[in-house]
Order: C-alpha cells, then structure tokens, then sequence
C-alpha cells in the first residue's frame, strides 16, 4: 500500500508571510482563531479539530506559512491531550480549496506526524472541493491522510461549469486525474438539488455513477440541502436512495446518506 514519506519529491519555495512588525510566534497567536478551529462534531468524522490553512492575509494570494499552520495545530493538538479532551478527527477544510496552498505537502506531512504523536488514533482527513490533481506534490500529500472527501456530484460539463464556477473542460481532467487516486482513502460527496439547477435526472445520475465507476472510491457520501435557496431545491429521500441503490449496485462502493 502506498504510504506518505516525508522529503520525497522537489522542493517548493516557501510562500513568505506578509512583512511586518509581527514575530512569527506572534503572527502564529494572530492568526490561531483563524486557522484553527473547534474541537466541534462533524457528521461523518467524530468530535473533529478544523484547519484553515488558506485564510487570506493583508496580502492578495499570501496564505500563513506552514510553520504559522502546523504551530497553530501543534499548541492546539498538545492542549487537547493534556486536558484529556477526546478528539476522533483532525480536517483540513476551508473556503478556499486547501490543496492550493503552495506548501500543502509540508503542512500535510507535519500535521499526519502530530496525529501520530498526540492523538494516533484520530483520523487525518482532507475536505476538497477543486483538488490541484495535476500537481504531483499535491497527489503525493493525500497519501498523508486517512481520508480524502473530493466533491463530485455532476458528469457534464454545463452543470460541473454551473456547480463549481470553471472551466468545463476541466471535468475531464479532473476524472482522469481522480482514477490515478488511492481508492483506498478516497470518499466522494455529492450534493444533489433539483430547480433552477437539476443534477438529479436521470442522465446526468447515469453519467456520474460511469465516472464512479472509473474512480473506485472507497466510499460515496450523498446529501441534499436541508431547505429550498435561491431557486435551488432539495431532492426527496426517495430520490437519494434511489440514487444509494444504483451506486452500489453499479459502482460497489459504501454508500451513505449524511
């Protein structure tokens, strides 16, 4: 099975942090609200820790460095332990895709060795919504984390266009990209809605289970949003099984409605 290994792969240069009077260990304690947050339950994951590691700074496209993240995360992570908090998860999640950081292979690396350290037990998992797949530092990071939660919920290029805000042709680079994935810790999430934007029909269902098909996740996550906004309408609980039913018959992947 592959396995993440520190210092494998070309180096990056680190993205600096914006110049100012801050020290470093005061620009970690500033930013620590932001990039780090809870322990608070996550459906799915537990009682789980959150990072943020593309909070915007003064400067546009600057990110905290991965020595401001992974101190943030390791003050939080020994606070936790010696208080005896329980803690079944460490996420990686934000507004922004997380794999965009231009260090993202150190913070990922970093943070599975503070798991290890502090709460071996926790679950390293990645939320991404636009994975920077055609970077190979970036595919080597996932194998960091137990769990990587990609969002994939359309097979065409007009609704992938409408879902996410680019390009279309970028869906088939990114389904390529997907299948040279680990299945092994590959979760795929799909929102599904019906109204002004429909990728519940019938077509667009088969060609996204096709792509799963491709893929081989370990697992397919569905939802649908709890109320109706800006024209965007949840689709029925008979709807979402109906949809659980084709994904494990056809795909063979664990299916779960959040």
């Amino acid at each position: 099975m592959l396995e993440w290994q520190p210092n494998q792969g070309p180096e990056r240069e680190p993205l600096a942090c914006p110049p100012g009077p801050l020290s470093h260990e005061s620009m970690a304690s500033t930013v620590l609200v932001d990039v780090v947050r809870g322990p608070e339950d996550l459906a799915g994951f537990g009682r789980s820790l959150l990072l943020d590691p593309v909070q915007p700074t003064t400067r546009p496209d600057r990110y905290p460095t991965q020595a401001v993240i992974v101190t943030n995360a390791a003050r939080r992570l020994i606070d936790l332990s010696k208080a005896g908090e329980r803690l079944d998860s460490v996420v990686v999640q934000g507004d922004l895709d997380p794999t965009m950081h231009p260090e993202f292979t150190e913070i990922s690396g970093n943070l599975r060795e503070l798991c290890r350290k502090w709460y071996p037990k926790a679950q390293l998992v990645l939320f991404s919504r636009s994975p920077q797949l055609e970077d190979p530092l970036v595919r080597h990071a996932l194998l960091a984390y137990h769990t990587v939660v990609v969002r994939l919920e359309c097979s065409t290029q007009k609704t992938f266009r409408a879902l996410t805000g680019r390009d279309g042709g970028d869906l088939k680079a990114l389904l390529e990209q997907m299948g040279h994935l680990d299945h092994r810790n590959l979760v795929i999430r799909a929102n599904f809605v019906r109204g002004t934007l429909d990728n519940s029909t019938d077509a667009e269902v088969k060609g996204w289970i096709k792509a799963l098909q491709g893929i081989k996740p370990a697992m397919v996550q569905l939802e649908t949003p709890a109320r109706p906004v800006e024209g965007i309408k949840p689709v029925t609980k008979t709807r979402l099984t109906e949809i659980s039913e084709q994904v494990s018959e056809k795909v063979g992947s664990q299916v779960e409605i959040l």
